[in-house]
């Protein structure tokens, strides 16, 4: 039997499991694995020595199960079917990391979902994180805080690594905003943003507009065929939104995955934002990861996004940006527009040479004011 671990891919938090597991936890923060987090019963440890044959058919057993769960039949059928012709291939893999990173290329080669991939959970000695541990973990990563600022000429800056889930995530966002509020124009930066999703992304639109910002429909397929829907919603602080009526540029590069995605399509749809940068990633089924065992997960999408102005999503295509500009040069297209629309509220002689120097050349002081 295939284990489905309890937290999936942004469309919920871990307001509905209480443990995260260090291995995977830390999956928010790479590309391979946006804002997979899972929990898991027992500590899972990676033996050194390479897979033996019956860990590698159970492997192969237990992901052609997992498929049994995907979110679209037809194409679980094809994706088994590819498994089976090439299974000599996969059966003749005895290195676990290489055995993931084949069967992950082929499963989304097959397709075309790069959510659906097979990971290495641990290499060894991981141990399940007591929930006090993963706060004390959760505040060391900041939340998915990268960075907050505010640019020469009272531009706002907010960079986030990833969407946390929580109320730390809300809280988390909730203080951006108050340290933002009086920035004449905002600049939200996903370029390295690979997805998570619950609480903060909620949040964050929420300050973002008086009226609710549109937020993905998730339909979620389940084992016996029927499906069960969510509705996401963006999320009012108790004070209210911070932010609702001023200028708002997002930054995307191709690395902006899952709900880096979804939040980019909520704010482009809804005109809130203008989003500069390049094409994201495009992968927008959200879903669960499940233990393929010897140290293996599978991560298999089980639910459908669409958004309700849009009509669809992003899968396999990504969200365009409004400005198409190389990720490299998307803080200073979006702070140079930022200073063409942005109305300071108080103006003093100082104020008015920095907006003066800022919009003569903003490249160069965007660098002087890099430093720390």
């Amino acid at each position: 039997m295939v284990q489905q671990r309890a937290i999936n891919v942004f469309g919920c938090s871990p307001r509905r499991s209480s443990r995260l597991r260090l291995a995977t936890l830390a999956c928010f923060l790479i590309v391979a694995h946006p804002a997979l987090a899972s929990v898991t019963t027992t500590p899972v440890t990676a033996p050194s020595a390479g897979l033996s044959v019956t860990a590698r058919a159970e492997i192969l057993n237990r992901l052609a199960t997992a498929m049994d769960g995907y979110v679209d039949p037809l194409v679980a059928r094809k994706v088994k079917a590819m498994l089976a012709a090439q299974r000599p291939a996969y059966e003749a893999i005895e290195d676990r990391e290489l055995l993931a990173r084949t069967l992950s290329t082929d499963l989304m080669a097959s397709s075309n979902d790069l959510h659906l991939k097979v990971a290495v959970v641990t290499t060894g000695g991981a141990t399940e994180l007591s929930p006090e541990e993963q706060a004390r973990l959760e505040g060391r990563l900041a939340h998915g805080l990268m960075s907050i600022r505010r640019l020469p000429a009272n531009i706002g800056y907010l960079k986030l690594r990833y969407f946390a889930p929580g109320r730390d995530g809300e809280a988390l966002v909730d203080a951006a905003m108050l340290m933002l509020k009086d920035s004449d124009a905002l600049i939200i930066d996903l370029r390295e943003n690979t997805g998570g999703g619950g609480a903060s992304d909620e949040r964050l639109l929420g300050h973002l507009s008086r009226a609710p910002i549109p937020m993905a429909m998730i339909r979620w397929r389940q084992p016996d065929g029927t499906w069960k829907v969510e509705q996401r919603r963006a999320s009012a602080s108790p004070g209210g939104p911070l932010f609702a009526d001023k200028p708002v540029f997002v930054l995307t590069a191709r690395r902006t995955f899952s709900a880096a995605e979804g939040f980019a399509l909520d704010l482009k749809a809804s005109g809130r934002a203008v989003l500069v940068g390049e094409t994201t990633r495009g992968g927008a089924n959200p879903g669960h990861a499940r233990s393929l065992g010897h140290g293996l997960d599978a991560f298999v999408p089980s639910g459908i996004v669409t958004h309700p102005l849009t009509k669809g999503n992003w899968n396999g295509k990504g969200v365009e940006p409004d400005v198409a500009v190389p990720a490299g040069d998307a803080l200073t297209e979006a702070y140079r527009r930022a200073l063409a629309v942005a109305k300071p509220t108080v103006m003093t002689p100082k104020s008015i040479d920095e907006r003066k120097k800022a919009i003569a050349d903003p490249r160069a002081v965007l660098v002087a004011d890099q430093p720390l």
